[in-house]
């Protein structure tokens, strides 16, 4: 017994010195070589920064690979019918690809849901599950009737692509913060398919870069320009009929391009109000809408005009974002700043083949649904690079940091699907010092009433439960930096409600204590009988807190959540304080000093 007693006893001294070494970083500067650089740090409320909120547009990624899958089963089939008219599938050109594609239909008509229609027996008879599954075989095929048939993916595949996007999504936001060098971003999925995303300390400039650098999907794709389309050219009744149903949005709309290299387009002076008027227009089968900002610089610097326009583009995608080996910020032969990507193996054959099969062609670079750049290609570019041109003029300081900024953004990966930001919240540094001034004195008012009542109440033994509950502070603090949590207003109020229950704990004893002292026994039987009798009463309250503060971790966020992490790790080290470390000391009294009553 007196050994179980004694390693305990050597466990809770090597535990108290452990947590003042490790916390020390959290009270004073430290020099280099020691050995712990963590510190407690203040939440978003008690240093302010930047509070956001992320929605991630999942289902427009199912839809996303649905098209995918649909555009894939069109290409096999294309093949097989090129091959049965005894046609070299390599040697086909656009023309020749799109007449064999005529044949092969595909549409959305839900989430998760493709139709694939065949315009004749020949080219349905080549479709089978064989071919599928040699796509997606996550997909199940369902005759529609009148040679179409529906692509399903199972609700299964659905909720474990939704969890998947979110998580990915993410972990991306948080590595775009921490490319940017701030410290502690705090970034955790809340609810089903929004990301909470706080960032403590950051500076007015930073907000912006960070608004910046998080509110980009970034999926990069390269399309080819219809530049003999006459789709737009075809709208002007469309422009005119808009105009005047909607004067305020379609006030700068107008078609322009009649001699332009690629061909006819819509302009206005906002995105917004082009994408608007884009929305009413019945988009072609195999065709895309892309948007490039335009600038006019005049000989002296100064901007002349500026506006949106649209480009008309085949929706079948060359290259994408995963096909990107780097990227990085550089300058052409002019000197003005571009990005650089560099394809990776598979990418490179891809941009070989497209380039190759397309000379005098314009090929659109997109990220989402801009176009950054649409270049002509004047011969196969075999070397696997291409490049983004950033800007057409004006500030270069600016470019250089939109060219750093796009770069970082492209290397460290594309969402996986469109994220809207619903919440933008900015905590200035007066309400984080007020806050932390408030949590301040509450504390310190609360732990100074419990130290002078307890000291005052029960004396000698009350003096041991001040001593435990220093050290069920000092044991929460550690616990904090130790897991990187930082601390917020709620968590404040988590630890003083600690305060309160380890409390409550040792009064609970105390009071046994006591009912035994007045039954006659000894000190040493009425301390032992004590601690036996309220260990139930103690653990009873405690586990129904506990099971308070799991619900409100993992069906909360933020603050609140925070109170529960708090509240949850001041539990588990009030009960192990008033059960254990006080009891060592009330064993080490009786030991030592061996009273004939105990002052209680």
């Amino acid at each position: 017994m007196n050994k179980k007693r004694n390693w305990r006893a050597i466990f809770t001294w090597a535990l108290f010195v452990f947590s003042v070494i490790y916390t020390l970083p959290s009270v004073i500067d430290v020099p280099s070589w020691y050995p712990f650089s963590k510190s407690l740090r203040g939440g978003l409320d008690l240093q302010g920064g930047l509070e956001l909120r992320y929605t991630v547009d999942w289902k427009h990624a199912v839809e996303d690979a649905g098209r995918k899958v649909g555009d894939s089963v069109r290409t096999r089939i294309v093949e097989e019918l090129a091959k049965a008219d005894n046609k070299n599938v390599a040697d086909l050109d656009r023309a020749a690809f799109d007449t064999y594609g005529k044949r092969i239909q595909f549409e959305t008509t839900d989430i998760s849901v493709v139709r694939v229609t065949f315009a004749d027996d020949q080219a349905a008879g080549l479709f089978d599950a064989e071919v599928l599954r040699g796509i997606d075989d996550r997909y199940e095929i369902s005759s529609a009737g009148n040679r179409a048939y529906d692509l399903i993916l199972p609700d299964k595949q659905v909720v474990t692509i939704q969890n998947q996007i979110v998580r990915e999504t993410r972990d991306n936001i948080e590595k775009r913060v921490e490319a940017m060098g701030l410290l502690d971003p705090d970034v955790r999925i809340a609810g089903d398919s929004d990301i909470s995303v706080q960032i403590p300390g950051v500076g007015k400039q930073q907000m912006d870069l960070v608004r910046q650098h998080l509110g980009r999907t970034a999926q990069l794709t390269m399309r080819f320009v219809d530049r003999a389309g006459t789709f737009f050219k075809d709208q002007a009744a469309a422009v005119e009929a808009y105009k005047k149903a909607h004067p305020e949005d379609g006030e700068t709309l107008q078609i322009g391009g009649a001699n332009s290299a690629t061909g006819f387009f819509v302009r206005a002076e906002t995105k917004s109000g082009l994408v608007k008027f884009i929305r009413t227009l019945e988009i072609p089968s195999g065709h895309m809408i892309g948007y490039e900002f335009i600038e006019d610089f005049a000989r002296d610097g100064s901007r002349s005009d500026w506006y949106w326009r649209t480009q008309y583009l085949f929706d079948k995608v060359e290259v994408t974002g995963q096909n990107l080996a780097r990227a990085r910020a550089s300058y052409d032969e002019k000197n003005q700043p571009v990005v650089l990507l560099d394809f990776n193996s598979e990418g490179a054959r891809l941009f070989a083949d497209a380039t190759g099969n397309n000379v005098k062609e314009y090929l659109a670079i997109l990220l989402d649904d801009d176009v950054a750049s649409a270049p002509q290609i004047e011969e196969k570019i075999a070397g696997g690079r291409a490049r983004i041109t950033v800007g057409r003029g004006g500030n270069v300081t600016q470019m250089v940091q939109e060219a750093r900024a796009l770069s970082q953004v492209l290397n460290q990966g594309a969402y996986q699907a469109p994220v809207y930001k619903v919440h933008d919240n900015e905590v200035g540094p007066s309400l984080g010092h007020d806050s932390v001034n408030a949590g301040i004195v509450a504390l310190s008012v609360g732990f100074a009433l419990v130290v002078a009542f307890m000291i005052l109440y029960y004396r000698v033994s009350g003096l041991i439960a001040v001593t435990v509950l220093l050290f069920n502070m000092l044991l929460i603090t550690t616990i904090l930096v130790s897991f990187n949590t930082a601390l917020t207003l709620p968590g404040i109020a988590g630890i003083i409600l600690t305060i309160g229950m380890a409390v409550d704990a040792n009064i609970i004893i105390f009071e046994r204590i006591r009912e035994e002292l007045v039954a006659g026994r000894t000190p040493r039987a009425a301390v032992d009988a004590g601690y036996s009798k309220a260990l139930s009463a103690i653990l009873d309250a405690n586990i129904t807190t506990a099971l308070a503060g799991f619900i409100l971790l993992n069906y909360t966020s933020g603050t609140i959540r925070n109170f529960a992490v708090t509240l949850l790790i001041g539990i588990v080290s009030s009960v192990f304080t008033a059960v254990v470390v006080a009891r060592m000391l009330f064993n080490y009294w009786l030991n030592s000093k061996k009273p004939t009553e105990l002052s209680i």
